[in-house]
């Protein structure tokens, strides 16, 4: 315990000072609806012990028994992942989890996603393309696992989809200029600035036929849609990925059935 705790210790004292207290409450974006129907208790317990337990290997050895029970992998990404982000989160709030906890839990959970599946964590489709994706998480944010969720359920619908984690304005310009994009997604968290969206959006819209811009995730708590696009120039603010999709004119594709492999 006391070695568990001084690990803690030290990373609380590596963090920027910056960081807010809420984000806890914004480590993974709702990117599906009525996610409580669809966990089983008893896997959620299990899940979220692993990732508190001081070992990391505890991660990849529940994510094999439960493939191994037979859960789907896609269950796993879209449903169990999110919900237990989400608890950690809220358990933070309470003073009933310290932020090392937080930020460990979290990187572990990122790393679930990539033991489900690589497919899901590269910037390819899993199935043949239809569309393609830009989603961007913006500089300075450290909030990405709502992102990766999100592009990994976009790449089993079959669309290809660029994740870009700590993107300026001219990254992104330079994205629209050298791959056409039939959209930009921004997730974006309920601590950043509408100018430092503006100015990306900006990067955008100066390109030639430059593809629409959605802004998404928490910061649609704080901001109104009017506002989000009024003072940003994007074209578009939802939660919801399917209306983001829709918006842009892109169908949804039907979901491959990928099976993660057992040790990946």
């Amino acid at each position: 315990m006391a070695d568990r705790q001084n690990f803690g210790a030290k990373i609380e004292n590596a963090v920027p000072a910056s960081w807010p207290h809420s984000l806890a409450r914004r480590v993974a974006a709702a990117v599906v609806d009525d996610i409580e129907d669809k966990i089983h208790d008893d896997l959620f317990t299990s899940l979220k012990a692993a990732v508190l337990d001081p070992d990391p290997k505890v991660c990849r050895a529940a994510i094999r028994q439960s493939l191994a029970d037979g859960t789907r992998p896609e269950d796993l990404a879209d449903f169990y992942i999110p919900a237990i982000a989400r608890d950690l989160g809220d358990l933070w709030c309470v003073d009933q989890l310290g932020f090392a906890s937080v930020t460990i839990g979290v990187s572990r959970l990122q790393a679930m996603m990539r033991e489900l599946d690589p497919n899901w964590s590269s910037n390819k489709s899993v199935v043949a393309v239809e569309a393609s994706i830009l989603l961007v998480v913006l500089q300075d944010v450290y909030h990405t696992l709502g992102a990766i969720v999100l592009s990994s359920q976009l790449r089993r619908k079959g669309y290809s989809v660029k994740l870009l984690l700590g993107g300026k304005a001219q990254d992104v310009a330079k994205r629209i200029i050298n791959t056409k994009y039939d959209c930009v997604f921004m997730s974006c968290s309920s601590g950043e600035s509408l100018e430092s969206l503006r100015r990306v959006v900006d990067a955008v819209k100066t390109t030639n036929n430059p593809p629409p811009v959605v802004v998404g995730g928490s910061i649609l708590e704080v901001e109104t849609v009017t506002d989000i696009t009024t003072l940003t120039g994007a074209d578009y603010a939802t939660r919801i990925p399917a209306e983001a999709l829709r918006f842009c004119g892109l169908q949804q594709f039907k979901e491959h059935s990928a099976q993660a492999k057992n040790g990946t």
